[in-house]
């Protein structure tokens, strides 16, 4: 849990040479550990569930109100669906109600469970065409409807998301202002040292509206403070920024 606090956000990746990315990322940090533990956390304890943050990711439960905020804000005025995505949703409709039905019934799901009765099917040059039933069902889990419940064989299973959260899940309804300044810091202090950029594109990657003013108004609380990179006699372009809290690692890495 002090890791995944510490990131944020841990990738998945499909892609497993020796391990799957996220429990390499995990031995790096901690040495030798039982996945088991993980699981627990993820499937028992639910005070850990996978998202959508910096890509698809294993978020912390107790960050909910910052990414159900997220959930609420896509396929909205401020953050809209693609024409192509619109449409092809629009024209599914039935397939939405038959497969969040069948959730709902029967869940917990696999992929393999589902008919494919999409009345427009979708289309891509990429690994993503004709997939209707898993791109319904990653419409229903960015939007939160839907949850990954537990793994099967590393086939996810597919329920509720009132019945994946554990009853203390903070629920509080937080406005996009104060998502972008929690985010914000979390994501710097993930980062340790970060311009604008690469704060917007960690822990909720593009979702930080008005994030230039948020990084001014934590600066002038003194929550985050402006730094200069030097190496060999010259200066970074900036800004950058460090967390308040992680101030005292620059006396310690000043230490040798």
């Amino acid at each position: 849990m002090g890791v995944l606090r510490d990131l944020g956000c841990l990738q998945l990746d499909p892609t497993s040479a020796v391990a799957r990315s996220h429990l390499l990322v995990l031995w790096s940090r901690l040495g030798p550990y039982d996945p088991e533990d993980l699981d627990r956390l993820l499937w028992q304890e639910r005070r850990l569930f996978e998202y959508w943050a910096h890509s698809a990711s294993i978020v912390l439960t107790e960050d909910y109100p910052i990414h159900s905020a997220v959930m609420r804000r896509l396929g909205t005025k401020s953050r809209p669906w693609s024409e192509k995505y619109q449409a092809w949703l629009d024209a599914n409709q039935a397939l939405r109600r038959y497969v969040h039905s069948e959730i709902r019934r029967k869940g917990p799901l696999p992929l393999k469970h589902f008919e494919d009765r999409a009345m427009m099917s979708w289309y891509s040059t990429g690994w993503t065409s004709n997939r209707n039933v898993s791109g319904m069902l990653d419409f229903l889990w960015t939007k939160g409807k839907i949850m990954v419940a537990g793994r099967s064989g590393g086939q996810k299973l597919w329920d509720l998301a009132e019945r994946c959260l554990p009853e203390w899940t903070p629920r509080e309804r937080l406005t996009m202002r104060e998502v972008v300044r929690r985010a914000a810091q979390k994501s710097l202090r993930a980062l340790g040292v970060a311009r604008p950029r690469h704060i917007q594109q960690h822990y909720i990657r593009n979702h930080y509206p008005g994030l230039k003013e948020v990084l001014a108004e934590l600066e002038a609380e003194g929550r985050i403070v402006c730094v200069e990179l030097r190496e060999d006699g010259g200066v970074w372009p900036g800004p950058w920024y460090v967390h308040k809290d992680d101030l005292p690692l620059l006396d310690k890495l000043a230490g040798g």
